[in-house]
């Protein structure tokens, strides 16, 4: 008989709030796993919902919600068919519920899956039938919650929590690296000094080798984000257009790590500093269409490539990085230095609110104490 059969969520009610409600808790499918968070990243998809960011009908349907899908757990209970994880392992988790884990009666295998999963179909990240956690279904802001075994994935006893926290948001840049020239060019570009433009620095030098003199950002306040300035070559202030002079028509690669309002603006200069049949590889979404100047794209013949979500084996790459304590010391500039406890409803809602707020531009971090 299992020993966890009740949970609490700390769910987003409405913005601004959040609220612990129990439930029962079990495993369904042999190869479920039930964990508890250890330690979880917020991410900004996360501060949309809770302060209300998001388009109104959005959160009508997404809300009451619990949040998070960055994060390391530890096992406490395994099902007969998820051999490979014991109580205390601590793991890794993929967010992506794709639809054959999801709802295994209506696609009972992967061969029977939606067009997007099947073999040789577009990928698991294109799932026309998924549950993403603090998306479509409870998060990781839980006591316990359930997971499909396969999508837990061990961390290595020599990664500490705080750098297996930020597994997730470094997978998703890793694979839009994947679709591009990374290797080939000498001159990258990134869009925002925010975490995912710090990340995307992190993976071009801790997981592809770049000097990081090869490397210019863009973005605002230096002055409360200097420790950006170790993993790059140049910063230029963004709303300096002489700055980019240099660059225009010269970068091979350019990350867009802004999004939101100012979209339209960082795709224009994306645009403006990509060489011909330069690529560019977008992570910052917004929440309106934005005009593009499809005359320089068609003339320049660039490519541009979306990313915000990532496979198994971009967890097993990144995992496997983790282990180089260089990267680690990367890893650690762009997290905040101490993580804030979630023991209640209130704590969370506190953490949220400091996230939302600040203006140090790295990743909270939130650990989860005395949940058991």
């Amino acid at each position: 008989m299992s020993h966890w059969n009740h949970s609490v969520a700390y769910r987003l009610t409405q913005p601004f709030r959040i609220e612990a409600v129990e439930q029962e808790i079990r495993r369904q499918r042999p190869d479920d796993v039930l964990a508890r968070p250890r330690l979880t990243s917020v991410c900004a998809s996360d501060l949309k919902l809770y302060a209300g960011a998001r388009d109104r009908r959005a959160l009508s349907r997404k809300l009451p919600l619990a949040l998070l899908h960055e994060g390391v757990a530890e096992v406490v209970e395994t099902g007969p068919a998820a051999s490979h994880l014991r109580p205390g392992t601590r793991v890794a988790v993929v967010p992506n519920i794709p639809c054959y884990y999801a709802y295994p009666d209506l696609y009972p295998s992967k061969e029977e899956a939606c067009p997007a999963c099947r073999p040789g179909g577009a990928g698991e990240n294109y799932c026309l039938h998924n549950l993403y956690l603090s998306s479509n279904t409870d998060g990781l802001a839980q006591s316990v919650f359930r997971h499909p075994g396969p999508l837990l994935l061990p961390v290595a006893p020599e990664v500490p929590d705080h750098v297996a926290a930020l597994a997730e948001p470094l997978t998703t840049i890793v694979a839009g690296c994947e679709k591009a020239p990374i290797e080939q060019e000498r001159c990258f570009l990134i869009l925002g000094n925010g975490p995912i433009g710090q990340l995307v620095a992190v993976c071009l030098v801790g997981f592809y080798g770049v000097p990081r003199e090869a490397i210019w950002m863009t973005g605002h306040d230096w002055e409360n984000r200097r420790q950006v300035l170790k993993l790059i070559g140049t910063a230029l202030d963004a709303s300096d257009a002489r700055s980019f002079g240099p660059l225009r028509s010269n970068v091979g690669i350019a990350f867009e790590c802004v999004g939101g309002d100012a979209n339209a603006e960082t795709l224009a200069q994306a645009i403006d500093c990509l060489r011909p049949g330069g690529t560019a590889i977008l992570f910052g979404p917004s929440e309106r269409a934005v005009a593009l100047n499809t005359r320089e794209v068609i003339g320049k013949g660039l490519s541009f490539i979306g990313s915000n979500r990532s496979l198994v084996r971009h967890f097993e790459q990144v995992l496997e990085g983790f282990k180089n304590p260089e990267v680690q010391r990367m890893v650690e500039i762009v997290m905040s230095p101490t993580p804030l406890p979630a023991r209640s409803a209130d704590d969370l809602n506190h953490a949220l609110y400091h996230a939302w707020t600040k203006r140090e531009a790295n990743k909270t971090l939130i650990s989860w104490p005395g949940l058991e």
